[in-house]
């Protein structure tokens, strides 16, 4: 058994009040108390960690491409719809699975190195991306899209993404850091048919749907043309896949209507601020969501669309955009934020075991060092951890990270991926693809 003790721990569990003095206890991976050191229970012989400053659960990216960052930068200017159809889609034709492993396991050492544990991830050859993500230690939920479109025929017809999805779910079945579920592109982009067997699957098979639902203004008239007029919640639900677990990304152009579907559902959506902001697709009404019953999380995107794998800056950008439509300088706290980016966004996926510090969780957790200049002063009785910790926090501050109880970055540096060997592999390759 492993005890860590910790000037400070955030365990977002409960009214996720921090404890000053607080201790951890491991134990096969998982967490099997937490609380103040007063009351720790005795652990003789347990091997003991002394954390400087914060231990908080790692953060649960809710919807990302993160191989893109094969991609990174390409297409800056340009709407989504222009974006894919122009930029994205013809290179992604000419990637080869070892392309996503290598660009994975690049952008799984960026999340790492960022406080990241966890990382819901939509990318093509879904086995490649759970390759990379293992290989670098990192926790996954892979959902490979399934996609209906001329320039990405290399990926087969939309029979064979979904029977290889399956197949790569059986062949992760035992890998406790990997979870696979199915990736049907958008209601837009794919078939009725397609999306009626990805819901059967998905419900007979228990496998998360993640799906791109209302990034875009236009998407709900070209969803109404396919639907015979309902908007995408209700296209979804009268075909059964709100029955599934569901995790819709974005969920910019929802009205309210669509957020009561979604919320009698228990549907997640994925709050994508600074990727919404740089493509200029609009402002997702995320309170409105949460009244509305939804399980709401802040993800990064892919790092083509928005370049960065930074939670911290997302948590601010999110927060910054709601208080400016609404004009209220109390609207939104760090505390809300940082919830939708630990056991809110786990929450969303139906993963009560990620985000949290609590018996039972997976010991997925970050330090931050009182040595980071950004999060000082402190002011004894004055200072609120969390809101300084949202405020103040980046990357940089982020010191060591564990997942299952494995370290997998010390003093700033990822353990299990020789950074730049693989940065030189990911260059060559994204040169290739922008020929």
């Amino acid at each position: 058994m492993d005890r860590y003790h910790a000037d400070l721990l955030i365990t977002m569990s409960g009214d996720g009040t921090p404890i000053p003095a607080g201790v951890v206890d491991v134990e096969a991976g998982r967490v099997v108390w937490a609380g103040a050191a007063s009351e720790a229970p005795d652990r003789a012989g347990a091997s003991v960690h002394r954390i400087d400053g914060i231990l908080m659960p790692g953060f649960v990216n809710l919807h990302a491409h993160t191989p893109m960052i094969l991609l990174r930068g390409a297409g800056e200017g340009l709407p989504v719809d222009r974006w894919l159809h122009e930029v994205m889609w013809p290179r992604e034709g000419r990637l080869t699975p070892d392309d996503v492993r290598v660009g994975m396991l690049m952008g799984a050492a960026e999340l790492l190195s960022n406080g990241v544990t966890t990382s819901s991830e939509m990318y093509f050859f879904g086995d490649a991306v759970a390759r990379g993500a293992a290989e670098a230690g990192l926790r996954c939920v892979v959902a490979a899209p399934v996609i209906e479109d001329a320039q990405l025929g290399l990926m087969g017809t939309w029979q064979d993404q979904l029977e290889e999805m399956v197949a790569t779910r059986d062949r992760w079945a035992s890998n406790e850091l990997i979870e696979v579920g199915l990736g049907p592109h958008a209601p837009w982009s794919v078939s009725r048919e397609c999306l009626e067997e990805v819901t059967r699957i998905a419900r007979e098979q228990d496998m998360l749907v993640h799906i791109h639902v209302a990034e875009q203004e236009w998407e709900d008239a070209a969803v109404r043309e396919l639907s015979g007029g309902l908007s995408a919640p209700a296209y979804l639900e009268s075909l059964g896949m709100l029955e599934a677990r569901t995790l819709a990304a974005h969920g910019v152009w929802l009205s309210d209507e669509d957020m009561e579907i979604f919320g009698r559902h228990g549907v997640g959506v994925a709050h994508c601020p600074c990727s919404n902001s740089k493509h200029g697709s609009g402002l997702a009404r995320v309170h409105a969501m949460i009244g509305a019953g939804i399980k709401v999380g802040i993800a990064t995107d892919g790092p083509a669309s928005h370049h960065r794998l930074d939670l911290f800056e997302e948590m601010r950008t999110a927060i910054r955009l709601a208080r400016i439509d609404r004009g209220d300088a109390a609207f939104f706290s760090p505390h809300e934020a940082l919830h939708m980016t630990t056991a809110g966004a786990a929450d969303a996926i139906g993963r009560s075991d990620l985000g949290r510090i609590e018996p039972g969780s997976r010991a997925d957790m970050v330090q931050l060092p009182p040595s980071e200049s950004a999060l000082h002063p402190v002011v004894p009785d004055e200072d609120d951890p969390v809101s300084r910790l949202v405020w103040s926090g980046s990357p940089r501050a982020v010191r060591s990270v564990w997942v299952g109880g494995e370290q997998v970055v010390a003093e700033g540096r990822v353990l299990t991926v020789d950074v730049g060997e693989v940065r030189a592999e990911v260059t060559e390759r994204a040169r290739r693809l922008a020929e």
